[in-house]
């Protein structure tokens, strides 16, 4: 019921003030509302005040049935179903807009098909954690992926994170009041160990480069000696590298995907664009290679060529799926593991610092961020360590 506070002036009311509580909001917050109302002249105090109970009773019943309503109950959105949201309004807003790369864009397609499949038909209103729960343990022990199993830890994590991006959009947009994600914990990780030769495999790896054509033997030296990734070592051209300083620039990233092909781009992140320091061993390499290019192409400029070009022009890039292809052949033949040609990059990063590198050079050599980056993924003692660090311990303390 309203309360009434009389406004007086010279001891008598001249107007009231009515206040009323019309329940809480979603913040538990009182949701209050006032008026002010003067009573017609020539009332007896009685009749006034009686009048003024009336006009509150008829001034709060409104605002319960009315006003107050339509202030508590928005209008309701259009209901939409996940499918048609994701694929007209979500993908080609936020993901092909113009600002992410071609490989962003194919690895959001992937995520989202599964997604659009199972949810088919739901409108995106209906969808509650619960439901994101279930699809997630669907994915996890039903969903026959490309070995037959469920989703990976990893492939889970992605799931997860575009659901997060797809459900805070359509919040944004006001097609949803509450994001069933809120309430949705994120799949663990299971934390593996990273792919890396060990120093005897390394060494068994640098004897049997002699086996290579010239060109690929450079790929894989600077694979494993400047940590750079696939795209960015076919992405290389001559002008990036600089004898005096014996560094090498990483400005370009090369990719390829079905519906795009062969893509010349920036390096991943802010932080890939980097100077890389070149051994002595590698830069020799390089110049005997340019040697080799210039003689099989004597009219051409090298200096805007590309190091490991495509068969048709030097000025155009090979496909990076062929370093991978050629590397898998080559551990093969040399019974050396088989590691990818990001898992040479690991091996530079862990045989740089079994060697005593500091984090912070390794970090920026690989281009990582954060120092953290660098130290979870690759920091890691052997027992030879362990044993030297304890030796070291006993040696400064006579024990």
């Amino acid at each position: 019921m309203a309360s009434i506070y009389p406004t007086k002036s010279n001891s008598k009311p001249t107007s009231y003030k009515f206040k009323v509580c019309l329940g809480r909001d979603e913040h538990n917050k009182q949701i209050i509302r006032c008026k002010t109302w003067t009573p017609p002249a020539g009332l007896t105090p009685a009749k006034e005040l009686k009048a003024a109970q009336t006009a509150a009773s008829i001034w709060e019943t409104e605002l319960r049935t009315k006003g107050f309503e339509q202030e508590k109950q928005p209008e309701k959105p259009k209901r939409v179903r996940v499918a048609d949201y994701i694929e007209h309004t979500w993908f080609p807003l936020e993901i092909e807009n113009g600002e992410r790369k071609p490989t962003t864009i194919t690895f959001y397609r992937s995520m989202v098909s599964l997604i659009c499949d199972y949810f088919d038909t739901d409108y995106i209103q209906d969808i509650t954690h619960t439901d994101i729960e279930k699809y997630l343990m669907y994915l996890r022990t039903k969903h026959a992926g490309r070995s037959g199993a469920g989703l990976s830890a990893k492939s889970l994590r992605h799931q997860y994170a575009t659901l997060k991006l797809i459900f805070a959009d359509a919040q944004k947009r006001d097609l949803i009041f509450k994001n069933p994600m809120d309430r949705v914990d994120a799949p663990k990780l299971q934390k593996h160990p990273v792919d890396a030769f060990t120093e005897r495999e390394a060494q068994q790896f640098f004897a049997a480069l002699g086996d290579c054509t010239l060109d690929f033997r450079c790929i894989l030296q600077l694979l494993i000696t400047t940590g750079i990734r696939r795209g960015e070592c076919t992405g290389l051209k001559w002008k990036d590298i600089d004898i005096e300083t014996k560094t090498i620039k990483i400005c370009r990233n090369v990719t390829y995907s079905a519906g795009n092909g062969i893509v010349v781009g920036t390096p991943k992140t802010e932080n890939s664009m980097r100077v890389v320091p070149l051994m002595d061993s590698t830069l020799s390499l390089l110049l005997q290679y340019r040697k080799q290019m210039q003689t099989e192409h004597p009219n051409a400029i090298l200096n805007d060529a590309y190091l490991f070009p495509n068969t048709t022009s030097v000025f155009e890039p090979r496909d990076p799926n062929n370093i991978t292809r050629r590397l898998k052949r080559f551990m093969k033949r040399h019974d050396l593991p088989d590691l990818s040609p990001h898992d040479l990059r690991h091996s530079c990063a862990t045989l740089l610092l079994s060697q005593g590198a500091d984090i912070k050079s390794v970090q920026e050599i690989l281009g990582h961020a954060n120092a953290s980056t660098t130290l979870n993924f690759y920091v890691k003692a052997d027992l030879r360590q362990m044993q030297a660090a304890t030796e070291k311990y006993a040696a400064a303390f006579n024990l």
